[in-house]
């Protein structure tokens, strides 16, 4: 977060339906950013400093992300924990070897300060100093999480944590009327959704996930360079090697499907990071297209715990290597673990994670998504790149950026800013001092799985997949290519749905067989989280003019009959 600041990539992610968020100003966006700036390089100076976090964390939130304010003040309140816990700690000791520092010089070099140096005078009122300081950090920190939930529309969160905060601090007089505004806004949205739900909407259970989960808007960061944010030609040259690997009939493009030529009353709009896929050759219906395989481009996982790591196939065999006695179906499979994920894996704790999928009922479960996200985190690992959101897999997924009309992306506390960290964590990563998995690296892989990922069941499991090839075909609410998995594993066959011509591009439905049966709005509304603007395929194009003409139409008709 210490790199430059442009203000012409600044756009807010913060989507707070309380006090919505207004974007700063140039003068005070330098100012927050130059802030963020100051106390990134303190923290890589003095990463145990709760109170840096925090301001940090505070900065951010102002600048209207959230997101990146409470993965801030979340590690501002485990340092404090830690640091007022009795029982000895490895990072309690660092929280409070970098208090003491602080708070002595602070006591003898300001001259604000000065004047009560008497109370650090000796090593037990030095540390009687440091438990009073953080105790009074520890309740800034509640009260700036509050804020933070607040600002991501966490309403559920909001209302819990109110309550927890009113517990723990049961003489402070500001978090009861906290649980006041948290159980008014939740009733206020309650309301709401129950309209919706009445009006047809959306159903009891879009209810209940927007009543207990946030949202904020996926966004580049005014701070990430330009290699983070579209893929490159080194990128493509990839794609194309891996097309021509495993495919004799399709091969990769630059696609212009997104691109839009100006009509009367609007603008012209391209796209030109959008990859695609063509026909190298006339393509009879039935016939497949490519059949993608577990490889470091993708990465398929599921709950069910008789199956195999690497493709989910089950049962497994009687294959494994030499470091533990984790079994795969096939010696192939082994091999490919080996490879791209395991080693960050084996011998860590990793048991709650799959604990929680196993009672996953649907493929969009949270427990899912955190078992993939532990997945492409240590396949980053192997790789030899200088930043995870380089590793083959991510770096080829679409950012999804540059939206005229982007959709919220749900966002809660726990799945979203907890158990990534835990997940850091159970790696062994010091999520203090490694600025390569800080909060904006982890929200910009989810953002990107999210944008990315396809559910799958195999046998009664539900799972969810990345798959690196199938990724890059585009959507068509007339799709002429379909997939399935042949092996009843995460391995993605792809096969054209009727004849196609060369050169023709080859698209998929990212809404499914539940698209034919939607109205044109519907499904443009359905499919605004990928695209962020009105789908344009032939399909839509075709019924949102046919329906303008017949709005039009009876317009005429009323004004010829009207008196």
């Amino acid at each position: 977060m210490d790199s430059p600041w442009r203000l012409g990539q600044y756009s807010l992610s913060s989507a707070c339906e309380v006090a919505p968020p207004i974007s700063l100003d140039h003068n005070r966006f330098a100012s927050e950013s130059s802030e963020v700036i100051k106390f990134t390089q303190l923290l890589a100076s003095f990463p145990y400093d709760p109170e840096t976090w925090l301001n940090r964390g505070n900065c951010l939130r102002l600048l209207g992300y959230p997101e990146l304010a409470l993965g801030d003040v979340y590690k501002a309140r485990l340092l404090v924990e830690a640091g007022i816990e009795k029982t000895s700690s490895v990072l309690g000791n660092e929280v409070r070897k970098a208090f003491r520092k602080k708070i002595y010089e602070l006591h003898t070099t300001d001259p604000a300060w000065m004047k009560w140096v008497h109370t650090v005078s000796t090593p037990e009122l030095l540390s009687q100093k440091v438990q009073e300081m953080l105790k009074r950090l520890e309740l800034q920190i509640w009260t700036e999480l509050m804020e933070g939930l607040m600002a991501a529309n966490c309403c559920g969160d909001y209302a819990r944590m109110s309550r927890e905060a009113v517990e723990k601090f049961p003489d402070d007089e500001f978090f009861p009327s906290e649980v006041s505004n948290a159980d008014a806004w939740y009733a206020q949205r309650e309301e709401v959704l129950k309209t919706a739900v009445a009006e047809g909407h959306m159903n009891e259970d879009q209810m209940t996930t927007t009543l207990m989960n946030g949202g904020v808007y996926p966004t580049p960061y005014p701070f990430m360079a330009e290699e983070f944010l579209v893929r490159d030609e080194v990128v493509f040259k990839g794609i194309e090697e891996d097309f021509r690997r495993v495919s004799t009939n399709c091969m990769v493009v630059r696609s212009t499907i997104r691109n839009t030529s100006a009509g009367e009353g609007s603008e012209a709009t391209t796209e030109d990071d959008c990859i695609g896929a063509i026909a190298r050759r006339d393509i009879t219906a039935g016939e497949t297209i490519l059949i993608d395989t577990m490889s470091s481009g993708s990465v398929g996982i599921d709950a069910d715990p008789a199956g195999c790591p690497t493709c989910c196939a089950s049962p497994v065999k009687n294959f494994w290597n030499t470091c533990c006695s984790v079994l795969y179906c096939s010696q192939v499979c082994a091999d490919v673990a080996i490879e791209t994920f395991h080693s960050p894996i084996c011998g860590k704790d990793f048991g709650y994670l799959y604990t929680a999928a196993r009672k996953a009922t649907t493929t969009t479960d949270f427990a899912l998504d955190a078992l993939l996200l532990m997945r492409v985190l240590a396949i980053s690992q192997v790789e030899d790149t200088d930043h995870p959101l380089k590793s083959k897999i991510l770096v080829r997924l679409t950012p999804a950026y540059g939206f005229k009309e982007p959709n919220l992306i749900i966002f809660n506390f726990e799945d979203h800013i907890q158990m990534p960290i835990s997940i850091l964590q159970t790696f062994g990563i010091n999520i203090f001092t490694n600025p390569l998995y800080d909060t904006w690296v982890l929200h910009t892989i989810k953002c990107r799985l999210q944008n990315n990922k396809h559910g799958q069941t195999l046998g009664d499991w539900p799972g969810t997949s990345i798959s690196g090839l199938y990724s890059m075909l585009n959507h068509s609410c007339s799709p002429n290519v379909d997939w399935r998995h042949d092996s009843a594993s995460s391995e993605v066959t792809m096969f054209a749905t009727r004849d196609c011509k060369q050169g023709e591009e080859l698209c998929i439905s990212y809404i499914g067989s539940h698209g034919v049966s939607m109205t044109v709005v519907e499904r443009r509304k359905k499919l605004m989280g990928w695209f962020g603007m009105a789908c344009r395929c032939k399909k839509c194009t075709e019924e949102a003019a046919a329906q303008e003409d017949a709005r039009n139409a009876l317009a005429r008709s009323v004004q010829t009959i009207s008196p």
